[in-house]
C-alpha cells in the first residue's frame, strides 16, 4: 500500500474571491522582485541584461505562476482563465505604477511591450493554476483522505491517477 501525501484543508471559495486573493498572491511575489529590479537597474547598478535582472524576472514570473495556482487551490472548479486574469490584475496593477513614475519623469514608455507582457503573465498564471490542478486531482483538496481514512479509494471517491 502506498500512502500518499495529502494537502492541508482549505476553505473552498468562489472563483471570484480565489481570483482576488490569487492576484493578492502574485503581487506579493512579483511587487517587491519588480521595485528592486527597477531600483538596481535604473541606478546602473544591474545591467538590463545581467544575471541578476534576469533572476528577478523570473521571480517576477514565478510570482505570477504562484497567484494562479492559489486561485485553483482555493477554489478547484475555478476555470484557468481565472488563474490567468489573477496573474494578468496583478501585472496591471505593478505596470500602472510604474506607468505613473515614468509618465511623472519624462521617461519614455513603450505601450507595445505592456500587452505582450501582459500575456506572458497569464500564460504564467495559467501555468501554475495547472499545476494545482494536478495536485489537487492528484493529492485531493484537503478533505479526508477516503472513506475509511486511509487514502484508499472508494464508491464515493473514484481513483485520481
Amino acid at each position: 500500500m502506498t500512502v500518499r501525501p495529502q494537502m492541508q484543508q482549505l476553505p473552498e471559495l468562489t472563483p471570484p474571491q480565489a481570483y482576488w486573493r490569487g492576484s493578492v498572491t502574485a503581487l506579493v511575489v512579483a511587487l517587491p522582485a519588480g521595485i528592486f529590479n527597477q531600483v538596481l537597474v535604473s541606478s546602473g547598478d544591474v545591467a538590463g541584461g545581467s544575471p541578476w535582472a534576469i533572476l528577478f524576472w523570473l521571480l517576477i514570473l514565478f510570482g505570477a505562476a504562484a497567484g494562479g495556482w492559489a486561485v485553483i487551490r482555493l477554489s478547484p472548479r475555478a476555470h484557468l482563465a481565472w488563474a490567468a486574469g489573477a496573474a494578468c490584475t496583478a501585472y496591471v496593477v505593478v505596470q500602472a505604477i510604474g506607468v505613473v513614475r515614468r509618465l511623472a519623469t519624462g521617461d519614455s514608455i513603450s505601450w507595445l511591450a505592456y500587452p505582450f507582457l501582459a500575456l506572458l503573465m497569464a500564460t504564467c498564471g495559467m501555468l501554475g493554476g495547472m499545476f494545482a490542478a494536478r495536485s489537487v486531482r492528484r493529492y485531493g483538496s484537503g478533505d479526508a483522505a477516503g472513506p475509511d481514512g486511509t487514502g484508499r479509494e472508494g464508491p464515493d471517491r473514484p481513483g485520481r491517477d
